[in-house]
């Protein structure tokens, strides 16, 4: 009886042809992966502005309050961080466009911040006149609610831009939100 089997060099090839496909599937993963992680936190941000637009509408209660100014979020470029934060100035007051974390950015009554993963940060804060901040706000003024956008100057703007970039890849996503209060991933 004549048996047949792989020779050593078949085995050889065989295993060497297993550890390429692996080693390609592997390296696309994490590729793909790196850019999910941007998108998602693209598309966190869309929903979070969102969020905000919702408990403004909503009349969200904030340390037991509906805040008079509504609510908001503040963009830290060079923190990395963003907050979802009541805005308890009224527009009429004095300091209404400036977000004060110490009252307005509490998280055990209600604000969240989000620090942005590690490897994916804000790389440009950019407003309606083409021109560059590093910190903004945009908050939703009830009953409308009317959205303002508002940046380091007290100046304001009809639309902001957020550029995420992925360190690891330099692929970027840009979020737009408008005076509109209409958020979205423009590329």
């Amino acid at each position: 009886m004549n048996k047949r089997a792989f020779t050593l060099i078949e085995m050889v090839v065989s295993l060497g042809i297993i550890t390429s496909v692996t080693a390609m599937f592997i390296a696309n993963y994490q590729s793909a992966n790196k850019r999910s992680d941007l998108v998602m936190t693209a598309q966190e941000l869309v929903a979070d502005l969102h969020s905000a637009q919702s408990n403004t509408l909503g009349l969200a209660k904030y340390n037991n309050a509906v805040p008079p100014g509504g609510w908001g979020i503040n963009f830290d470029k060079q923190t990395n961080t963003y907050t979802i934060f009541a805005d308890l100035n009224a527009p009429e007051k004095i300091g209404y466009m400036q977000y004060d974390p110490s009252t307005e950015g509490v998280v055990g009554y209600g604000a969240r911040r989000v620090v942005l993963p590690a490897r994916i940060r804000i790389e440009e804060l950019r407003i309606s006149n083409n021109l560059t901040t590093t910190l903004a706000n945009v908050t939703f003024l009830p009953p409308d609610p009317r959205t303002n956008i508002w940046v380091s100057g007290g100046s304001t703007s009809t639309s902001l831009e957020i550029k995420l970039l992925d360190t690891s890849s330099n692929n970027f996503k840009t979020v737009r939100v408008n005076f509109l209060g209409l958020a979205e991933v423009i590329n």
